[in-house]
C-alpha cells in the first residue's frame, strides 16, 4: 500500500507550535476554582472548547490527530467516534481534514444520554463497519471516552475500540512508560491512547489526575 503522507515534519512542527501556544493562552484557566470532588479546589483547568470552536484551532488539531492516527495505525481505514460534547467538533474536523487529503473517514458522536423521544438514539451520525477510533479533548480526566466506548459496543454493536486520540493526556510522561501512547483511567487497558500533548508540555503537574 502506498504511504499516506498527511504532514511533513516542518508542517507538523508549525501546527504543533500554534496549537500549544493557543492552548497556553486561551485554554488553560488558572485561579482558585471549585473542583469536581466535594470540597476540592483547582489551581488550573483545561477548557479546550475555547479552541475547538475556533476554526483555525480545529483545523490544526484535526490535521495533527489525523497525522498521528495514520502514522500509528499505518492506514486510514477507520472511523472516528467523538465523545460528547468536546469530541463533537473533532468528529467533524478529522474527517474533513481527511477529505482534504483525498481520504474518506467517517465520523459520528456518542451521546452521554440516550434521547428520550423520537428516534431515542444513543448516537448522532451514521456509523459504519470500520474499526472505531475514539476522539475527545482530554483523557485521564473524566468518563466521557469510556461512555463512548460502551455505547459503541453495547448500543451500536461495533467491535471494541483499540485506539483513542485526545488533544491533551492529563498525565505526565514520568507516570507512564510512554504517556503519549498510554491508557485512560476509565477505559479498558486494551485501548491505547494517543495524545498531541501531555501536562509536561505546559509545565503542569497532576499526579493524582
Amino acid at each position: 500500500m502506498a504511504e499516506i503522507n498527511i504532514c511533513d515534519p516542518d508542517d507538523y512542527a508549525a501546527l504543533e507550535a500554534y496549537v500549544r501556544d493557543y492552548i497556553e493562552r486561551f485554554c488553560i484557566i488558572r485561579g482558585d476554582m471549585p473542583g469536581k470532588a466535594k470540597g476540592s479546589r483547582y489551581a488550573w483547568m483545561f477548557y479546550l472548547r475555547n479552541g475547538l470552536f475556533n476554526p483555525d484551532f480545529l483545523r490544526a488539531t484535526s490535521q495533527m490527530m489525523l497525522h498521528k492516527l495514520v502514522d500509528h495505525l499505518g492506514t486510514a481505514d477507520f472511523q472516528v467516534c467523538g465523545a460528547e460534547t468536546a469530541g463533537t467538533p473533532l468528529a467533524v474536523g478529522i474527517p474533513f481534514a481527511a477529505r482534504m487529503k483525498g481520504l474518506r473517514i467517517n465520523g459520528f458522536v456518542a451521546r452521554k444520554e440516550r434521547k428520550q423521544y423520537g428516534l431515542m438514539n444513543f448516537h448522532e451520525g451514521i456509523a459504519n463497519e470500520k474499526p472505531v477510533v475514539l476522539v475527545d479533548d482530554l483523557c485521564n480526566s473524566s468518563t466521557s471516552l469510556a461512555v463512548a466506548d460502551a455505547i459503541c459496543r453495547q448500543a451500536i454493536s461495533l467491535p471494541s475500540a483499540e485506539t483513542a486520540i485526545v488533544i491533551v493526556n492529563k498525565s505526565n510522561r514520568r507516570i507512564h512508560t510512554s504517556a503519549r501512547l498510554a491508557g485512560d483511567l476509565y477505559l479498558p487497558p486494551s485501548v491505547k491512547v494517543l495524545s498531541l500533548f501531555t501536562l509536561d508540555d505546559f509545565g503542569l503537574s497532576n499526579p493524582s489526575h
